[in-house]
């Protein structure tokens, strides 16, 4: 049994505490939130209105005593910056891995985790979508800039209304993935249209357009249990590992292309 804390229980990490109550694998042993948070003293199954599970949401300022407390395999974050360094100083000290879902951050911040990870103190997945067809749609670009070079890109990233940073992380790293695959044929800003609107859950759309045709890629999230499952496919990988990750490597699309190749044959 894998014993897992979630920090932060809002609308994707209530999607991810659902997940890990129907599976026969999983515990949910610990529930963070923020400071001052309503949620604090309260049953997560109250919370979430799916009946009673013994585990109480506490302030992630607590995880330190929590995590000494309760046996905890891996940790999942959907909460906010201001929660991070809490949560993964006393994860770090306890030997606890986890999946940083969390988007928002500084470039300072980012800085502070790499060096975590990279001096292998915890083993840390940054995942700011860990949807798994995110992760397809970033593999098929590296193919994409490497075949068209000389085309235009551009990345249009539509989220809901209460969604407070842009552009997403996600259309960040989309970006940062055409930029690393035109490998300077192209100038290093790839523009990035963000909009807010409505009760979206998330749609990625990369623009490839040549003089003569255009290609474009998109991806949309109906719903969070599209996080949710990406979270714990990640967090099945980290356990027992140290460094910095990404859902690349959770996914290792490539190697998933030579096992097929080699059954094919």
């Amino acid at each position: 049994m894998i014993n897992v804390a979630v920090c932060g229980i809002g609308r994707a990490g209530s999607e991810v505490v659902k997940e890990i109550r129907a599976s026969d694998q999983l515990k949910l042993t610990a529930a963070f939130c923020r400071v001052n948070s309503e949620k604090a003293g309260k049953d997560v199954g109250s919370i979430l209105k799916t009946g009673r599970t013994g585990v109480i949401a506490t302030e992630v300022t607590h995880a330190d005593r929590v995590l000494s407390e309760k046996p905890v395999n891996v940790f999942l974050d959907f909460s906010n910056p201001k929660a991070m360094k809490p949560l993964i100083t006393a994860c770090q000290k306890h030997g606890v891995p986890g999946v940083v879902c969390t988007t928002g951050f500084t470039d300072d911040e980012i800085k502070w985790m790499t060096k975590l990870a990279d001096n292998q103190k915890i083993g840390i997945v940054y995942a700011p979508n860990v949807t798994l067809g995110i992760n397809v749609l970033l593999a098929l670009l590296k193919t994409v800039t490497h075949v068209l070079p000389s085309f235009d890109y551009q990345v249009t990233e539509i989220h809901h209304n209460k969604k407070t940073d842009r552009p997403s992380s996600t259309a960040k790293r989309i970006a940062e993935t055409i930029r690393d695959g035109l490998d300077g044929k192209k100038p290093p800003e790839i523009p990035i249209n963000s909009v807010r609107a409505g009760g979206y859950v998330g749609v990625h759309e990369v623009l490839v357009a040549g003089d003569n045709e255009r290609i474009s890629l998109t991806h949309e999230t109906f719903a969070r249990k599209a996080f949710a499952q990406g979270a714990l496919r990640a967090a099945k990988f980290v356990i027992g590992k140290k460094g910095w990750y990404r859902m690349e490597d959770v996914i290792d699309i490539d190697a998933i292309i030579r096992e097929d190749s080699i059954i094919r044959k």
